[in-house]
């Protein structure tokens, strides 16, 4: 998935909380939105997307980087061009080290999750398998967890 596809779905959820209200609030159906998240912008159609990355407050610097701008965005900005330059070396070393940190977070719980995936498909044949279940094993399932 595309970085802008990306930005769109994680401020969908963390704006509006389902695509449904944020599909409402924009008057661009349902079905459109959850098709762009899912098959990547690069499909719909731009006024759609351009209406969409207005809503959400997403900016895109030099036409390429998608970047949600904020308030505190414009502040840090503004901020950022009154620094000389030992100023927007240490600013930018910090930052370069706070993005290390997060990427290597984020691939860390992207990793686990997997993990999980794979274990638990591991140990329950049903989950595993792309067969349908028994009744018995569903059964056994079912009395496993009641446990």
């Amino acid at each position: 998935m595309d970085e802008l596809t990306q930005l769109i779905k994680k401020n969908i959820k963390y704006k509006y909380s389902s695509t449904r209200k944020f599909s409402e609030e924009l008057g661009i159906p349902q079905t459109t939105i959850v098709s762009a998240i899912k098959n990547g912008v690069s499909g719909t159609a731009f006024a759609t997307v351009c209406k969409m990355c207005n809503a959400l407050d997403i900016k895109l610097i030099n036409g390429i980087y998608p970047v949600v701008v904020t308030d505190t965005t414009t502040e840090l900005i503004k901020k950022l061009s009154k620094l000389d330059e030992k100023g927007i070396h240490t600013v930018t070393t910090v930052l370069e080290m706070e993005y290390i940190r997060c990427q290597t977070e984020a691939e860390a719980v992207a990793i686990a999750e997997k993990n999980a995936r794979i274990e638990a498909a591991k140990n329950n044949p049903i989950i595993s398998s792309d067969k349908i279940p028994s009744k018995s094993a569903v059964s056994d399932l079912l009395k496993a967890l009641d446990d």
